[in-house]
Order: C-alpha cells, then structure tokens, then sequence
C-alpha cells in the first residue's frame, strides 16, 4: 500500500515537472519574438524615411523684392493761398470782369466800382497841386525880392518875416497837395479790383448796380489749385519713421490720392513740412504736403484716401503667407534641399506686402519654400518629397 502510494506521488510530480519545463520554453520563445519585433521597430524607425515614398509637395521661390508698403492717412486738401475780394472804395458797382468759376490771374480786373467819380476826384486834386506850385512861385519870388531888399537895408524885418512866412506856407500846401493827389490816385487805382493771385474764382457776391462799401463784405473768393496742399497727422512715433526713412526730411516720399471715380492720383511730394507742436489732445503732429494739380483733380475743402510710399524702397525676401507655419515659440517653413529632402527653418517674420510675408531672417533668395503638403502626417524633417504643379 505505501509503495503504490509513493509511485503514484513520483508521476504526479514528474508531471508537474515537466509543465514547468514547458512553461519556461512559452516564457523564452516570447522574449524572443518581442526582442525581434523591437529590433525590427528600431530599424524601420531609422530607416523610416529611407524606405517610405516621395511626398507630393507644392513649393514657391522666395523672391528678393522692393518692399514699399504704403502707408494710408485721411487727408483734407486745402489751398496754399486763397484771398477774399474786397472793395477797398466805397461807390456803385459798375463792372463784374469775370466769369464765375473761371480762372483769374494775378492784377486781373475784377470788379469796376464808380471809376468816374474818383477819376473826377484825382482830377481835382491835380488841380489843387497845380494851383499850390502857382502859388509856391509867386510867394518864393516875393520872398528872395525881401531878402534882397532887407540886406540893402531897403525893407523893413516885418515885411521880410511875412514874406518868409508865406513862402514856407505856400511850401507846406504844395506838399500837402501832393499827397492828395496820391490818396486820389489810390483811391483811382481801386476803382478796378484785381486779383491778387492766380487761381479760380468763385461765385460773386454783388452784382452791377449795387452800393458797396469799402472793407465790408467780401465781393468773391479767389483760391490757388496748383499747386495744392494736402493735410493729414502722424502720431510723433510715424513722423519719427518718416523722417528716419526720408534721412534727412519728408520730401522723399511719393503720394498716392485716390479720387471719389477710383482712380489713382500719383505724384511726388513737392514740399513737405511738419507743424511746429504736437497736439496734446490727438497725440498727433499734422504735416502738409504741397504737390502738383495742374489737371485741377483736387478742390480744396475735400477729404481723400492717401497714400505715402518712399521714393527709394529697401529690398526683402517675400514668400506665400501659406508657406508659414507656427508653434508657440517660432514661426517655420519647410525648406527644400539640394537632395530633396525637406529641412524645417526658423523664420522672423516682418510686414505683407502685395499678399506675401516678408521674411526679415531665416531665408535668402532662391530657396524653395514648401506651400502644399505640410500637413501631410508623413512630413517631418529630412522626408523626401517630390515637387509637384499645383492643382
């Protein structure tokens, strides 16, 4: 009975022995087929990019351009000289020379007012001076003939004091008849009311027939429109870069003003100065620029889109704005290589302009950028990549 026991206890742990055995050949075998399953993994993750296939890309050149991004302002236009037609004589109107909103140039009669009245006036102060010289002869020669007579001792010191005494009145009334007739020739003179500069006039105030006086309201307006001056302000931070682009001042600047038709009128500035004070309420400088307007595009009085752009731009690599991609510490594009492959670039980024990005470092001229199939979930840097037209 104990013997059978005993051999039925050796199978059973003969038995067990033997799964044991098995188990650890399962366990072994296991630990192979994931160290090769690793090994595998590590070598197609480095040689990943090296088996897979060219991806389809799109790719734009970066272009060396002349950067001249303009900057825009609302303007008023306002004429350079405008003069306010006055009558400086009082009298009836008696000519209008003019025809309203036309153009007039400078010492153009203008208006005529009571001209024979005052020509009759300097008539008779020219007649009071001829009258003053009849009467300076007689009493200079009265006066010499007592000089004469009071050194022979002949005439009395009275008679030779009166004698004096008319002469130098007859002196003083010659002059005084003089200067009449000057005030009766000013006053001749602005009987014909000229223009006092170029320009176009506006609508007259007074027609012919009316009394007018003189220094009262003004008989019509005469404004100059070429050239004309536009008005617009900086902050004091856009004048500062204005006139460090200009160097040494504004005038290096070329306007663009685009009319209520759409066109655009272009011109260089002809003369370009800053108020002498910022407005402390604005925070802004106001600048005026003077510029030709032969063609007579521009009235004073109206406001325009204006826009400045520098006669000397400075040159910068531009590329398509889907070219740039973003993380949270940089801006990048993919490069493509001289084996065609893609490497990921660091970019600083500066202004658009004309729809593109400029690129202020990271990129020089020539190099293609990629515009199409970043997103592909292959692409990553050293991926070879194949350029293709876009669709």
């Amino acid at each position: 009975m104990k013997k059978k026991i005993s051999v039925d206890v050796f199978k059973k742990l003969k038995l067990e022995k033997g799964v044991n055995v098995k188990k650890n050949y399962l366990f072994l075998g296991a630990a192979v087929v994931l160290a090769a399953v690793a090994g595998c993994h590590f070598y197609g993750q480095k040689n990943a990019n090296r088996g897979m296939p060219a991806i389809n890309v799109t790719a734009a050149v970066a272009e060396e351009v002349e950067i001249n991004n303009p900057k825009t302002y609302v303007a008023l236009v306002e004429a350079i000289n405008s003069v306010d037609v006055v009558a400086k004589v009082s009298g009836s109107l008696d000519k209008v020379n003019f025809k309203e909103g036309g153009y007039v140039t400078k010492d153009e009669p203008l208006f005529v007012i009571d001209k024979d009245r005052y020509q009759a006036n300097y008539n008779l102060a020219a007649a009071q001076l001829e009258s003053a010289k009849a009467n300076l002869t007689k009493t200079e020669r009265d006066f010499n003939r007592q000089r004469e007579l009071t050194k022979k001792k002949i005439a009395s010191k009275a008679t030779f004091d009166s004698a004096e005494s008319a002469y130098l009145q007859a002196k003083a009334a010659v002059a005084q008849a003089e200067a009449q007739l000057e005030l009766a020739k000013i006053d001749l003179d602005n009987t014909e009311v000229k223009a006092y500069i170029d320009g176009y006039i506006g609508k007259t105030k007074v027609t012919v027939g009316n009394y007018v006086n003189a220094s009262a309201e003004p008989l019509a307006r005469v404004v100059q429109v070429n050239p004309i001056r536009i008005a617009f302000s900086l902050t004091d931070k856009e004048f500062l870069e204005m006139k460090a682009a200009g160097e040494r001042d504004l005038n290096d600047f070329v306007v663009n003003i685009e009319l209520a038709s759409g066109e655009i009128f272009s011109e260089k500035l002809d003369k370009v100065f800053a108020n002498n004070e910022i407005n402390m309420g604005t925070a802004t400088v106001a600048v005026y620029a003077d510029i030709n307007n032969d063609k007579g595009l521009l009235k004073p009085g109206a406001y325009v889109k204006m826009f400045i752009t520098s006669a000397q731009p400075k040159k910068g690599i531009v590329v398509p704005e889907v070219s740039i991609m973003q993380n949270e510490e940089n801006s990048q594009v993919y490069v493509i290589t001289a084996d065609n492959t893609v490497a990921l670039r660091n970019v600083k980024l500066g202004d658009t302009y004309d729809g593109k990005q400029v690129i202020e470092s990271g990129l020089t001229a020539g190099e293609k950028v990629v515009i199409g199939g970043q997103q592909n979930r292959m692409m990553r840097p050293g991926a070879a990549v194949k350029e293709v037209q876009a669709k």
